[in-house]
């Protein structure tokens, strides 16, 4: 049986690193592993689940809903009997699905503000990784949602002047001096280590648009891109 997955890999990306920061950025315990495998259930969920709204192919995606679902709650177990609080988190995603739901109704999915809502439903998925081992909610939590997601809304603006946005030179503009600030900033605040992090991808933001790309290179750089800014952001806020 062939399983139902988004084709949009960049998600999926986002989705785990944002996961996996607030997870390193605390500390790892045994049940990080059950609650990973749960968030991970929950994303894939979430694509039959969102497309259910579009009236078409209902009984394929009612039945991947139900499968998800499924392991969602079977992984989920062990982590809610580690901390059952980080049900709070999953009712802060609520409003942003429902922004999902409202763009999909709409037949505007690749609106920015749809983007900006998937990024924030990511974020929160980071910060509850982050509070997850013992209940730690301090200034930390936000960096695990403040950082990740300036970067990828750099990623998605850029993406957008690449792809389906090539010709609108608003985004181009956009993505440049968006990128263009997050690294003054972060020089000007002596924070190097982050200022690193996102000047790869203000390098990118600049050079990139210029050349003819395909899809799939597009999408190879970004991988490469991501794992860079990652690394980064570890040494910036983990280490140094």
């Amino acid at each position: 049986m062939k399983l139902l997955i988004s084709n949009q890999h960049g998600a999926i990306v986002m989705a785990l690193l944002l996961f996996l920061y607030g997870m390193l950025l605390n500390h790892p315990v045994w049940a990080h592993a059950f609650l990973l495998m749960a968030w991970f259930s929950l994303y894939l969920m979430s694509y039959p689940l969102l497309n259910l709204f579009k009236g078409k192919n209902i009984e394929q995606y009612r039945k991947w809903t139900f499968i998800y679902g499924t392991a969602t709650l079977v992984f989920a177990l062990p982590a809610l009997f580690y901390n059952w609080q980080i049900l709070y988190f999953i009712v802060a995603m609520l409003p942003f699905v429902l922004v999902n739901i409202y763009y999909i109704k709409q037949k505007d999915e690749r609106n920015f503000f749809n983007d900006l809502a998937g990024i924030a439903i990511f974020a929160l998925a980071g910060m509850a990784a982050y509070y997850f081992p013992d209940r730690t909610f301090d200034m930390k939590i936000w960096w695990v949602a403040i950082y990740p997601s300036l970067f990828f809304i750099g990623t998605t603006i850029y993406v957008k002047s690449m792809m389906r946005e090539r010709k609108n030179r608003k985004y181009l503009r956009a993505s440049i001096l968006f990128h263009s600030f997050l690294v003054a900033y972060f020089v000007g605040t002596g924070q190097f280590y982050l200022a690193l992090a996102f000047f790869v991808g203000w390098v990118r933001a600049i050079y990139l648009p210029h050349k003819k790309l395909s899809v799939k290179q597009v999408g190879l750089t970004e991988f490469l891109i991501t794992a860079i800014f990652f690394v980064f952001l570890l040494l910036g806020t983990l280490i140094g």
